[in-house]
């Protein structure tokens, strides 16, 4: 563990709600109580320092989407509708907090309530009228030899929903706006604080050189730390107008209403196999509820899955339909993993259902059609060597001594796309008091000084200790990318041993002999990376408490293919917390909401999140070093024990109650035989 981990782990970290401005105000944010209706009238308040509705903000938040998709981008504030359950309506700045909820008290908000539609298979309630059957985009991805499914032998299906969840962090959203001297200051917690000076840019139509980004210790993110929100935007226009500093809060409870939820996907896949057990191919489709808007990445999301659901099985066509459907709900987006535990769950129970109906052992069926050496999918992805057969070996090794000790278990395989592309960004210094080193990527909750240091002291021949990182605000680099689908030991790596290989070029062996001929010496480097994939294999034991209908877990074992280790502590550690959150949202995780649309919970064990109480079961990580094509060698990991056990834990579920299960989180109700 890092010195910089063990100072977090002390409580010694600055995160934005630590850091205070002078003369700073407060922002409070007025918010629907409904998760449809048309906004008849809004009394202003008479203390505010400034009071602001959708009338003074025609603004509207930034989205990505596909060509001849049907796009309805969030507005900053509602502008005279509002469309789910907590959409900012109006904006309070006031002098101080203590102010802020009693002058926002003052503030009242006359709605006319309208039926909401909260269904993505069956809408009862047409949103947008220009949007027939609420469908803003439908993707065909299809690819390989799509009449062999003439030839196919056996088919079978399966269509599982998988709820919203809702991601929680320790330290919930916040900024701080300080508008001076022609340039916009901004403190955020963010996993990109590049994402957000183009976010901020785009919205507010400021060119980006005049916005400064800056990101103190973030606590913990999930996918959920990366968007440009309504309140950034409305604190720095507030910031703007006032000429003083605006900060905002997240409150838990803004937090768990607030976008962006997790999943919330119905798929439904065919396999097509002969009754040897060999794969031809595959069919499916993602329908996945995006919200009330387009909103950041969130209409591109079925995608992810939809690509993925070949796994890592050699097959020769495939076809999936990938749509994205308006609700009356908060937008969705990445949630870790993003879209590939969703992908492994509905692979890895399609393969179990093939083993029932030919009658042959899953494990045979996945060994048979395992890729071995480069591949590309039917779908066009292209995956790198790796150890998909040691990790498999060491898997089955582990299952097999279940079985002979009379254990319950279940085994599966997936292999975690890494978000590598486009590259990152890292920028070494060579001066008097040692190495400086600045990092494009982010870190929240991950240790990645002692990756980085140990990467940069094995390559520089120095000691750790003459070496001082940083993870790079906007003034400190070009561009950069940011942190998030397991990719910072990837991209970033590759771009720090880039710079490093390229300072040792220029200085040789002796890098302080160098600076005393030439003084200081900087490497500026943007590696263009390649997605690169890493591939896992998940064993399983546990067993039904039949009084409680609870499936209770007893052991993972967790094999994963790394690439080459930098920091195996962290590795471990990582995976531990994958495996928790991937248990937690197939037995309880779910953000639950009644038929008007309002959420039906208020706290984070109303969300199902997992506690240390009901993560009792022993995790054990093996780890397998098959380098990568990257310069370093490594592949990222942060997101696989989500993938593997979230996939692990359904299909043992269903082993030990012998039926099918169409849903997560598993309702108790399916777990009674």
């Amino acid at each position: 563990m890092s010195e910089r981990a063990i100072f977090l782990i002390k409580g010694q970290g600055k995160y934005v709600d630590d850091i205070s401005l002078d003369n700073q105000t407060y922002l409070y944010i007025v918010r629907s109580p409904y998760a449809r209706a048309r906004i008849r009238r809004i009394n202003s308040p008479s203390n505010a320092l400034l009071f602001l509705t959708g009338k003074d903000l025609e603004l509207f938040l930034p989205a990505a989407q596909y060509p001849g998709a049907k796009v309805k981008k969030m507005p900053v504030l509602a502008d005279g509708v509002v469309n789910f359950y907590g959409q900012p309506v109006a904006a309070v700045i006031t002098e101080n907090r203590y102010d802020m909820e009693d002058v926002a008290e003052e503030v009242s908000v006359e709605y006319e309530p309208l039926e909401p539609s909260l269904s993505i298979e069956e809408p009862t309630v047409q949103i947008y009228d220009d949007v027939p059957k609420n469908i803003s985009n439908v993707v065909n991805f299809k690819g390989g030899e799509l009449a062999l499914f003439r030839e196919s032998q056996v088919e079978v299906t399966r269509k599982i929903e998988m709820s919203r969840v809702v991601a929680n962090p320790m330290e919930t959203k916040g900024v701080i706006a300080n508008y001076h001297d022609d340039v916009l200051d901004v403190f955020v917690s963010s996993q990109s604080p590049f994402g957000i000076r183009n976010g901020l840019s785009e919205t507010l139509q400021l060119a980006p050189e005049k916005i400064r980004v800056y990101s103190p210790d973030v606590g913990g993110a999930f996918g959920n730390k990366s968007q440009t929100y309504a309140e950034y935007v409305i604190a720095s226009i507030a910031s703007i107008k006032l000429g003083r500093p605006v900060k905002w809060i997240e409150t838990r409870t803004e937090h768990l209403n607030n976008p962006v939820h997790g999943k919330g996907m119905i798929i439904n896949a065919t396999l097509f196999a002969k009754w040897d057990g060999t794969i031809l191919g595959l069919r499916g489709r993602v329908i996945h509820d995006i919200g009330a808007y387009n909103f950041s990445i969130n209409t591109m999301m079925a995608s992810f899955p939809a690509r993925l659901l070949t796994g890592p099985y050699k097959m020769r066509f495939a076809e999936v339909e990938a749509i994205s459907v308006f609700t009356n709900l908060p937008p969705t987006g990445p949630y870790r993993g993003a879209g590939r535990p969703e992908a492994a769950l509905i692979h890895e129970t399609l393969i179990e259902e093939l083993s029932k109906t030919i009658g042959m052992d899953s494990l045979e069926i996945r060994k048979k059609n395992l890729i071995k050496g480069e591949y590309t999918t039917p779908l066009g992805l292209r995956i790198d060597e790796a150890g998909y057969q040691r990790v498999f070996e060491l898997a089955e090794k582990k299952y097999r001594e279940m079985q002979r000790n009379r254990k319950k278990a279940a085994l599966v395989t997936f292999s975690a796309l890494i978000a590598s592309p486009p590259g990152e960004s890292a920028k070494v210094r060579l001066t008097s008091e040692g190495v400086e080193i600045i990092m494009g990527t982010r870190p929240h909750g991950q240790d990645h000084e002692g990756a980085f240091l140990n990467l940069a002291s094995t390559v520089l021949g120095i000691d750790k200790r003459e070496i001082k990182l940083k993870f790079a605000d906007t003034p400190d680099l070009k561009e950069a990318i940011g942190t998030f689908g397991s990719r910072s030991i990837t991209a970033g790596g590759a771009s720090l041993m880039q710079a490093l290989l390229e300072l040792k070029k220029r200085t040789g062996d002796n890098l302080f002999e160098a600076y005393k001929r030439e003084g200081p010496i900087e490497v500026d480097v943007f590696f263009k990376s390649d997605a690169i994939f890493a591939p896992g294999a998940y064993v399983i034991s546990g067993k039904l408490n039949e009084e409680e209908c609870r499936l209770v877990i007893d052991e993972i074992y967790a094999v994963d293919d790394v690439g080459k280790a930098y920091n195996p502590d962290d590795i471990s550690s990582q995976i531990y917390g994958g495996v928790v959150q991937g248990i937690g949202e197939v037995i309880s995780e779910e953000a639950k909401y009644g038929k008007e649309g309002i959420p039906l919970f208020s706290s984070i064990s109303d969300a199902g999140v997992f506690d240390a109480v009901m993560a009792n079961f022993r995790v054990t990580t093996q780890i397998v070093e098959y380098p990568s094509k990257l310069p370093h060698g490594a592949r990222g990991v942060g997101e696989s024990g989500t993938i593997g056990a979230m996939a692990a834990a359904f299909v043992l579920a269903e082993k030990l109650i012998g039926r099918k299960i169409n849903r997560i989180p598993i309702p108790n109700t399916d777990l009674c035989k």
